[in-house]
């Protein structure tokens, strides 16, 4: 068994084959124990949840059993009333004012004792003849249908009903219909002489305060069931709500309280835990989706989960603590060594103290190899540094002489022809220009300084080519004072001239177009010169991003205006080009904003 193991460890660390020996055990009986305490700790959650479930459905139907109670013992003394019987007995016409005063005085003491669950009172016999009533809100119109209640309410020998969550259909507001439960008394019946209701409604937000004093999960509500219906207590989605099978099956349980279980069609499974109501045979039920119970039990879940990991943790940093104190000289070594890279290889690699021998040979033989390199990568450094400075001052020896020679010349050609001042000014400008030039030997300069510079180039050039070209200048004046690398635009700007307007017919037309854009700073020259196919233009693009290349696509002095302005800002600045056949070219500079 060991000899199957030691291949599996042949490659790993010191450290790494410590941990891995003896921490899988220590995480195997932390995981059982955590295990074995979450299984017996979920049970009791479940078993405490369904017990408290039951005391809160019996706690509701207790109260609502001594409120309902006391209302429908009012019902029952008002139809007892001796007032109330001798009214019924009379004919209409020999009911007197006394009468009706007495009976107010009744129902107004009802109501007003019993107000917060009795929202309206109606008394209403010899069908309409006698009404008197008691309410919040101002009804448009009251009108009981005796033919509707005598027709669906039928079998009380006493004549009592209840009648559970309905739009208020006596009281009426066609504006904001009420919702209410009602219990009534029907007097005599539809064949009778005598017809009689008393109503009493009972405010829902009685019903609700009593219901929201009882939270049953996020999902779980209580309700109250008869065979008309049922009122639950608060909104719930309709996967949650009972359908009519269940509140058939609900309502026909004939023990007064028990529980039971069903599936809903997208696989949920619910819970029903319900006590009845002895004043009106209704069901007092609490539903809930079993997932709401388990949603505790899940807590417990991963609380465990947690505190597994807690330990697990503090189990794995005791073994790196020990790992560490065995293998320190080794691991502190192998770190260094990893942090080296291609961007990173300026490591300082500590003085082992108290350590093997071959340690200490080891760790002096990298340090020096580390030296040695360092040594050739800033060597390395400063010959691409002196090599970029020589491409630059081949340039100035290509431009300089001859752009000097050639201006001479035009200078010379003014002095023979008289023309003095033009000749004055030419030279004032061929010293500007060589003046910018220099710059002290800076290689960043102000914008303010290269529009000087393109300025002067661009007078000398007039001077020579005026009948060939024109040229015209769009600079945000917001910019000059930011900075950039010398020599950025004259380059491109002598291209316009050599290889755009002047290879083609007609007046040329030059654009030194200059503004910031957010964190930038944009330069388009714009020539309409012969312009390039996609072809051409697509080797120039492939030549400039590649300072390696050897083609002649381009001259040196845009790959050098290309490569200065990366150096000096970043890879993401330089030139780019765009072209199109007999239309000219546009090559645009970007660089950021840099003051100095």
């Amino acid at each position: 068994m060991l000899k199957k193991l030691i291949p599996l460890y042949s490659t790993r660390s010191f450290k790494t084959t410590i941990i891995s020996l003896y921490l899988p055990v220590i995480i195997f009986f932390i995981l059982l124990i955590s295990w074995i305490s979450y299984l017996l700790a979920a049970s009791q959650i479940q078993e405490n949840a369904y017990q408290n479930i039951n005391d809160t459905v019996f706690q509701t139907k207790h109260h609502l059993e001594n409120r309902l109670t006391d209302v429908f013992e009012q019902l029952v003394s008002l139809s007892n009333d001796p007032k109330t019987l001798s009214i019924i007995t009379k004919d209409p016409s020999e009911i007197t004012p006394e009468d009706y005063i007495a009976m107010d005085e009744y129902i107004n003491r009802i109501y007003l004792n019993h107000n917060s669950m009795i929202e309206s009172v109606l008394v209403d016999l010899h069908r309409g003849h006698f009404t008197l009533s008691k309410h919040d809100q101002q009804a448009e119109q009251i009108q009981f249908d005796y033919d509707k209640y005598m027709k669906n309410y039928k079998g009380s020998k006493e004549g009592f009903y209840w009648r559970n969550l309905h739009k208020d259909d006596v009281f009426l507001n066609k504006n904001s219909p009420n919702e209410v439960i009602s219990v009534f008394k029907l007097i005599g019946n539809e064949r009778s002489q005598v017809n009689g209701a008393l109503l009493f409604n009972i405010r829902t937000d009685f019903f609700e305060r009593v219901f929201n004093k009882s939270l049953i999960g996020d999902n779980g509500y209580l309700t109250l069931v008869s065979k008309e219906g049922y009122m639950k207590s608060k909104t719930v989605e309709e996967e949650y709500q009972l359908d009519e099978t269940v509140l058939n099956y609900l309502h026909t349980r004939t023990e007064e309280q028990g529980q039971f279980e069903y599936q809903k069609p997208n696989g949920k499974k619910m819970i029903v835990i319900f006590d009845t109501l002895g004043v009106n045979k209704w069901k007092v039920a609490a539903v809930f989706p079993e997932e709401d119970i388990l949603k505790k039990a899940n807590y417990i879940k991963y609380l465990t989960i947690f505190v597994i990991m807690i330990l697990i943790v503090i189990a794995v940093m005791i073994a790196n603590v020990i790992a560490k104190f065995i293998t320190e000289p080794i691991s502190s070594l192998v770190k260094n060594i990893e942090s080296v890279n291609e961007k990173n290889v300026h490591v300082d690699l500590p003085d082992f103290q108290n350590a093997p021998k071959e340690m200490v040979i080891l760790n002096n033989g990298i340090k020096n190899l580390m030296t040695k390199i360092n040594s050739l990568l800033n060597q390395v450094k400063l010959d691409q540094e002196e090599k970029r400075q020589l491409e630059f001052s081949v340039i100035h020896a290509q431009i300089n002489p001859h752009f000097l020679y050639n201006t001479l010349y035009s200078i010379k050609g003014l002095c023979d022809m008289g023309m003095n001042k033009e000749a004055s000014d030419m030279i004032s400008a061929l010293s500007t220009f060589f003046r910018i030039s220099i710059s002290k030997g800076k290689e960043i300069i102000k914008i303010k300084d290269e529009i000087e510079h393109i300025q002067n180039y661009l007078y000398i050039q007039e001077m020579r080519y005026g009948d060939d070209f024109n040229y015209t200048f769009d600079i945000d004046q917001r910019i000059l004072s930011y900075q950039t690398v010398k020599l950025t635009l004259q380059p491109l700007i002598e291209n316009a001239i050599y290889h755009g307007v002047k290879q083609s017919r007609g007046m040329g037309e030059i654009q030194i177009i200059g503004y910031e854009k957010e964190n930038e700073i944009i330069f388009h020259v714009i020539d309409n010169g012969h312009g390039m196919n996609e072809q051409n233009l697509n080797k120039i693009r492939a030549e400039i991003s590649n300072k390696h290349h050897s083609s002649s696509n381009i001259g040196i002095g845009l790959r050098s205006v290309h490569e200065r302005m990366k150096i000096h800002f970043g890879d993401q600045y330089g030139l780019t080009f765009s072209s199109k056949l007999g239309e000219g070219t546009n090559v645009t500079v970007t660089i950021p904003k840099v003051r100095e």
